[in-house]
Parts: C-alpha cells; sequence; structure tokens
C-alpha cells in the first residue's frame, strides 16, 4: 500500500508513515495494558478508554492549574490511574469473578458511562490542551526550495516515539525477567494451578490491574498532546485499542503491540488514499477523511478470517508455573486465602 501511494505522493507518502507510527505507539500503551488486564481476568474492560481520559486530566491538573512540569503531571496520572483500577478490582470486578465474563464485561460498560460523565461533571465538555511550549518541527527532508517534505515534532512525535519504546522494553523485561511477571504469566495461564503453587494470585491481579492503570495513563496523556483533552477521548479511541489487541490475540501484551502499530499505520496510510480519492479526477469522495476509521476494522475482519485466534495466536503471555516463580511482592491489603 504504501509503495502503491507513493506513485502518487512521492516521498511524501513517508509522512503518513511517520505519523502511523506515533500514533500507532499510543495504540500500543493502550492495548497492552487492556491485554494484561484480559489475560488475567478473562474479560474484556471497556473501561479502559476512561482510563486513559482519567490520567489524561490527571496530567492536565498537575500541568496546566498547579504549572508544574508535564513530566509531573505525567508521574501524578499514573499513580493516580493505577491506583483507580485497584480500586475498580478491590470495589466492583472481585466481587464479581464467580459470576463470569459476562457480568463483569456489562460492569465495565456501566463504569464506563459513570467515569465519562463524572469527568464531564468535574472538568466541563470543553475541550483542553497542555501548558506546553510549541515546539517547532525536525525537518527531515525539504525539496530544492527549502519546503519541508518529511518533518516530525521534538513533543508530539519523538517524545512519543521514545517512551512507547522505552515503556515496551519494561513491559518485556517485567513479563520474562521479574518474579511478578513471571507470577503474572502463571496466574493467566492456570489460576488454580498458580494458587496451588503458593502464588499469592489476588495479589497478582492487582499488580496487573496497577500496571494497566498506568499505560492507560500514559496513553491518554500522549495522546492529549498529539490532539487535545476531551471527557469522550478514550472512548473515541476505544474501538481503535480493542481492534489492536484483537488483531495481535486477546490476552497477548506482545500482539496487541503488533496490533496497535498495525491499527496505526493502517489509519494513516488509508487518510492518504482516501483523500487521493477525494480528489475531483478521482472519485470525488466528500470528506474522505471521515471514512478513514474503516481501514482499522477492515484488516481486523480480515486477521479474524485468516487468523480467529490473532497474530499470536491466543497464546497470551500465560505459561506454566513453577516453584522458583512464588516470592511476589506483597501489598498492605492482602487477602486472606489469597
Amino acid at each position: 500500500m504504501t509503495a502503491g501511494l507513493g506513485l502518487v505522493y512521492g516521498v511524501s507518502v513517508l509522512q503518513f508513515l511517520i505519523n502511523g507510527f506515533v500514533v500507532g505507539s499510543i495504540y500500543i500503551l493502550g492495548a497492552t495494558g487492556l491485554s494484561l488486564i484480559f489475560g488475567i481476568r478473562k474479560f474484556a474492560n471497556f473501561s479502559h478508554g476512561e482510563m486513559m481520559a482519567f490520567g489524561a486530566y490527571m496530567a492536565w491538573i498537575v500541568n496546566t492549574i498547579w504549572l508544574l512540569d508535564i513530566l509531573v503531571g505525567l508521574i501524578l496520572a499514573v499513580v493516580a490511574t493505577a491506583l483507580l483500577g485497584m480500586t475498580l478490582e478491590l470495589l466492583v470486578f472481585r466481587k464479581l469473578a464467580d459470576k463470569g465474563p459476562v457480568s463483569a464485561l456489562v460492569a465495565s460498560i456501566g463504569i464506563t458511562i459513570f467515569l465519562q460523565n463524572f469527568i464531564a461533571a468535574i472538568f466541563g465538555t470543553s475541550v483542553q490542551a497542555y501548558n506546553l511550549r510549541v515546539a517547532v518541527n525536525y525537518v527531515l527532508l525539504a525539496d530544492n526550495n527549502g519546503v519541508a517534505v518529511l518533518s516530525i515534532n521534538p513533543i508530539k512525535g519523538v517524545a512519543t516515539l521514545v517512551l512507547a519504546s522505552v515503556l515496551i522494553l519494561f513491559l518485556h523485561f517485567l513479563l520474562r525477567w521479574t518474579t511478578l511477571g513471571k507470577s503474572m504469566r502463571a496466574t493467566a495461564d492456570n489460576p488454580d494451578l498458580a494458587r496451588a503453587s503458593g502464588i499469592r494470585t489476588r495479589n497478582v491481579i492487582l499488580w496487573t490491574w496497577a500496571i494497566g492503570g498506568g499505560m492507560a495513563a500514559i496513553a491518554g496523556v500522549l495522546l492529549g498532546i498529539v490532539k487535545d483533552i476531551r471527557p469522550t477521548m478514550g472512548f473515541d479511541v476505544l474501538l481503535f485499542v480493542f481492534a489492536a489487541v484483537i488483531i495481535g490475540g486477546l490476552g497477548s501484551p506482545y500482539g496487541a503491540m503488533v496490533g496497535g502499530l498495525i491499527v496505526g499505520i493502517a489509519g494513516e496510510l488509508s487518510t492518504a488514499l482516501l483523500a487521493w480519492l477525494g480528489r475531483p479526477d478521482v472519485l470525488g469522495l466528500e470528506q474522505p477523511q471521515a471514512y478513514s476509521p474503516a481501514a482499522a476494522f477492515a484488516i481486523l475482519i480480515l486477521v479474524l478470517l485468516l487468523r480467529p485466534n490473532g497474530i499470536a495466536g491466543g497464546r497470551g503471555v500465560a505459561i506454566r508455573a513453577h516453584a522458583g516463580w512464588l516470592r511476589l511482592p506483597r501489598l498492605p491489603w492482602r487477602s486472606r486465602g489469597a
């Protein structure tokens, strides 16, 4: 597709590809957090998008109202959203653990509606923005007249890609090499066996909600930087995050990383394709940009037809537990028999 669009746009088609990597990196962070929770709890958490919006507004309070650095806002957003996720687990989802995935899914939809209206009531429905200096784009390629052909913004582009890359490496290290990560994988694979092996599965679930909430917060803050901040911002991208998770394979954070990148790039390249189709000498589509979300879901349908379990085959992060994984950082509210 990129090669075909290159015949129309020339080298400037790479600008859409760069934008796709930036947007895809945000989808990756949202999708991996959602995938981790699904792998442990085995239900689709529809409130994940509102957790992203909650994190974005927490950072906005620190950065715009308290006039502190955005990095301080990012840290507070991660902590606050992690606590929100853990609170939802303790007050709602733990009580529904024996009711099946449908009850938890319906509850997450109710939480979505509540959080969205709560955010709108507290912060209003106006579009907000962070208190950031306008950064000049880095010119990667210019034509003979000095006009930028390829460029990237140091904050909206470079910082987003770097932070997403660091977090992906952190998540890989966590899942593969730490006691907590191994316990998460064991619990996702077989909770009963993990519990019998001595793993405190309730603690594992709480830590998973904390990590998933932290990832959602970072994705929300980056989304607010790249676009804007509004109460519906999480819900607006939730379907794209779900598409990334399903394309990659439900419960697989590694698959979610690939799925997020595919969804982000497909959306931006489809924008270029639709802009070409909107030309009067081609098809003359009215408002062609409005059709760009269809590309991600067309890929979703294709993947489901060819690989119903997703690119990662639905294997998730789960593998069998071993006795060496038993020790886990304890939480102060450890439950009996967990």
